[in-house]
């Protein structure tokens, strides 16, 4: 232990801290900063929150603003995943990659009355595609004129988790922070990144010109054909204002460029949850996109002139 770790770590005890209480705390920083921040780095953090004047104890305080720097000079490269190396429930992600689609914050009531926040958007990189969800006080960060789709994006100390459908999601908290146009990146990396072409992202395909869902939904409001894996999500028995009954059928399909929720109702949810299983690669013709007005995410919209086909 250096001799302003000792300090610091001293100071911390005399003001009321057990050494098992400092050393849990120690341990629970090192987490939260996923192992970017040095021992006495976080015992400054520490010393700060407890409202500790380390001038006052004849601790550098220069080297303290350095410390308070530190996570912004990290070489990120070295913990940067790629996409396809995401699991179920991983703390402190850092990734690399460029925006492809951006689903714009909305306002939402929480249960205890209070409103909140929140916004997603799609990275991809190399190896695949993940939607990143925003919530509150960072979705100011949507509002940048520089995020933009195409922009190149860090994200650091997210966490990953699955929707009710198993889809993986990467999640911001209160300490994970977005980089827009990052400047330390490799250069070697950042041209591969420049350079991600349709070809090294699409699934095999039966037809060489079928478009991804990335590309059809920012240009299009209608898919003639597509093609992808199927997950059911969810299926239910609906009664209208009228007291007529229905059945509305939620599924996922996904290709290589991102996952969007496939909506379908009456007598077309019935036929089509007969015919499809879970991992399903189907072909879907005569699609309509349109915006959910509560989540104001796009969604598939299976018509009366639509058609399924298992591959």
């Amino acid at each position: 232990m250096t001799t302003s770790e000792f300090n610091i770590y001293e100071k911390l005890l005399e003001n009321g801290f057990s050494e098992e209480e400092l050393e849990k705390e120690m341990q629970k920083k090192a987490k939260e900063f996923g192992g970017f921040m040095s021992k006495e780095g976080i015992l400054f953090v520490i010393a700060k929150e407890n409202g500790i004047d380390i001038k006052s104890f004849g601790i550098d305080f220069e080297n303290y603003e350095g410390y308070q720097n530190e996570l912004n000079n990290i070489d990120y490269d070295e913990f940067t995943l790629n996409i396809s190396q995401l699991e179920e429930n991983m703390q402190n992600v850092v990734l690399l990659g460029k925006i492809i689609s951006i689903i714009k914050p909305k306002e939402f009531i929480r249960k205890d009355s209070s409103v909140g926040k929140v916004g997603s958007f799609y990275i991809i990189d190399t190896t695949g595609n993940v939607k990143v969800v925003v919530w509150n006080d960072k979705t100011s960060l949507m509002h940048n004129e520089h995020f933009i789709i195409g922009q190149l994006i860090r994200i650091v100390g997210a966490f990953t988790k699955s929707t009710k459908s198993g889809t993986l999601e990467v999640h911001l908290g209160k300490r994970s922070e977005i980089i827009l146009a990052p400047q330390d990146v490799q250069e070697q990396l950042k041209q591969k990144l420049n350079t991600i072409s349709r070809e090294k992202l699409e699934l095999k395909k039966q037809r060489k010109n079928e478009m991804q869902l990335y590309d059809l939904i920012s240009r299009y409001s209608y898919i003639k054909k597509i093609q992808g894996n199927i997950k059911i999500e969810d299926f239910q028995e609906i009664t209208k204002k009228d007291g007529e009954k229905t059945f509305l059928l939620k599924c996922i399909l996904s290709d290589s460029s991102m996952s969007m929720r496939l909506i379908v109702w009456g007598t077309n949810a019935i036929q089509m949850l007969k015919l499809i299983n879970d991992g399903d690669v189907v072909l879907l013709t005569d699609l309509v996109i349109k915006e959910n007005t509560y989540t104001n995410e796009k969604e598939l919209v299976f018509s009366q002139k639509s058609s399924l086909e298992v591959l």
